[in-house]
């Protein structure tokens, strides 16, 4: 028989047989971050001590958590509301997939403030650094001076704020968690937490990344735990697979895999046909996906907002570029200039053609490259749409993915009685955030950037004009690109200007708008095995 008793602030375990629910408590002690553990063999007895904030890994609430929640925010929405009182509450440990818009920062805001309610405790935000004044503002908007959030600026700071007595809420950016040279690989101190919450949880799947680890192992054994993610793209085990990891719901990423998935002859990973129905609800056990409330039958509020106007625009090649192309000595000119089905261009010569087609071609390595200028029409087309849009009254934003690129362009519209700011990542990091924190607030008429710098988590609802110099394979970026300025709350309609050139960059932007039509009939798929097995989930409970 298993005995749990907690005694001042250390909970005692004590079992005598190795049946089937001694078995169940040495595998829930696996999960605690810290315990001591001694075996009797007189009486063929094991005792488990341990604090008694880990009370929840053996499934009962720690003695003193007995407060109720805190009435609801009234700012939340119908299924906001429903996530998070009948799923992620409950359940403790989640993760919240929902599209760009659909307001995460809110639902992050009031688990956060219901947890360090209910507990007492400390609960920590981890969220980018670029959307940190965001993510307050939004705090002020829905809460007022209801309750403070602590701004953490360093190591230091993180592991006082962990181990403080009292109930708080802090902020700080993943970078935090990165050991420096004399640091620990982990932060201990954040076992003392009650509730961590991590935004933009996708940069988990960084396969090995030293955040990645250093999140999921300083945060292990926290009672509430939630992760926050624009949709990934359906069949994303990466995405899975690390969230899972940090919610503690797989004993390891492998576990996914080799349950629910197979190989394809290309060496993708692909759910197995016969297990769609038991992996979608064992992923409905600790997450949700939604791209659009209304067909989980919630309200409509997508409607109002006003349809974008996507334009394309095919650029004529000029005799300097396609000389550039078809003198090269292999096949890759043939096939960006007639492209066909069974050969595929390789992503150097993409890059390569790319970077022609943007007026320049860089040469050397890093650290000693530098940029060739190529006549091109494209650059002038671009600063030309750009000042259009300006003088309409727009804010704009231009996105590219090279510096150079940024750079030509910037110089073309520079000094045309417009305020106009370029970000690259040769911007200091200290610097950065003042710059999209103007654009943000609209001190800034048009900012050129880089996706990769400004694609996530950013809202810009300010800014009614995207100009999209420049693109690459990723339909994730691209649509992340998108959702900055297209989202809940836009009362505009918003620009997409799309110039290319067919002959050098034709072939990537069919390949997105392809990889576009595949992920929309394949996010319908996913949404529907969804429903039906929260269906399942609710009527069971």
């Amino acid at each position: 028989m298993g005995n749990i008793k907690q005694i001042g602030n250390t909970l005692h375990v004590e079992w005598n047989k190795f049946d089937i629910e001694g078995y169940m408590l040495f595998l829930q002690s696996k999960g605690l971050p810290e315990y001591n553990l001694k075996y009797y063999e007189d009486n063929d007895t094991y005792k488990l001590t341990c604090p008694s904030r880990f009370a929840h890994i053996f499934g009962i609430e720690e003695r003193q958590n007995i407060r109720q929640w805190l009435p609801k925010n009234k700012f939340l929405f119908d299924y906001q509301d429903y996530i998070i009182y009948q799923f992620a509450l409950p359940l403790k440990r989640y993760a919240i997939w929902a599209d760009t818009g659909l307001g995460k920062t809110i639902m992050m805001l009031e688990l956060a403030r219901q947890v360090a309610h209910k507990t007492g405790g400390r609960v920590l935000l981890i969220s980018p650094l670029n959307i940190l004044p965001q993510t307050l503002d939004e705090k002020q908007k829905f809460y007022g001076d209801e309750f403070e959030i602590e701004m953490i600026q360093d190591r230091k700071s993180l592991k006082w704020f962990a181990k403080s007595e009292g109930q708080g809420i802090g902020i700080v950016n993943p970078e935090k968690f990165i050991p420096r040279k004399g640091d620990a690989e982990t932060i201990s101190e954040c076992q003392f937490l009650s509730g961590c919450l991590l935004d933009e949880a996708s940069i988990l799947k960084g396969g090995g990344g030293t955040i990645k680890w250093a999140l999921i192992k300083s945060c292990r054994g926290i009672e509430y735990k939630y992760t926050f993610t624009a949709t990934p793209a359906p069949n994303d085990v990466m995405e899975y697979a690390s969230q899972g990891s940090f919610l503690e719901k797989l004993r390891n990423e492998g576990e996914i895999l080799w349950t629910f998935y197979t190989r394809t002859k290309d060496g993708k990973f692909k759910i197995k046909d016969h297990a769609k129905s038991a992996f979608y609800r064992f992923m409905a056990g600790w997450s949700i996906y939604l791209r659009n409330p209304k067909r989980y039958g919630f309200k409509d509020i997508l409607k109002d907002i006003p349809d974008p106007i996507t334009k394309e625009y095919i650029i004529p090649i000029t005799d300097e570029q396609k000389k550039m192309v078809m003198d090269k000595p292999d096949k890759t000119g043939q096939l960006a200039m007639f492209p066909t089905s069974d050969e595929k261009l390789e992503m150097i010569d993409r890059i390569k053609y790319s970077e022609i087609a943007k007026g320049f071609i860089y040469e050397g390595k890093n650290g000693n490259r530098k940029s060739i200028p190529v006549p091109s029409l494209k650059p002038q087309f671009v600063a030309d749409l750009i000042m259009i849009d300006l003088k309409e009254g727009r804010q704009v934003l231009t996105w590219t993915i090279f510096d150079e690129e940024s750079k030509i362009i910037f110089d073309l519209i520079d000094q045309k009685g417009f305020t106009i700011k370029v970000l690259t990542g040769k911007v200091p990091k200290a610097k950065r955030m003042p710059i999209i924190e103007d654009f943000r607030i609209g001190k800034i008429d048009c900012l050129i950037t880089k996706a990769s710098l400004l694609g996530y988590g950013l809202n810009f609802q300010n800014c009614t004009s995207n100009v999209i110099s420049g693109f690459n394979d990723s339909e994730e970026q691209r649509y992340q690109l998108e959702r900055r300025t297209m989202r809940y709350g836009q009362i505009k309609a918003v620009k997409f200007h799309y110039p290319y050139i067919k002959e050098l960059e034709g072939v990537v932007y069919d390949n997105i708008n392809q990889k576009r039509e595949r992920i929309q009939a394949e996010v319908r798929i996913m949404e529907n095995y969804y429903i039906k097995a929260m269906e399942e989930l609710s009527n069971g409970r």
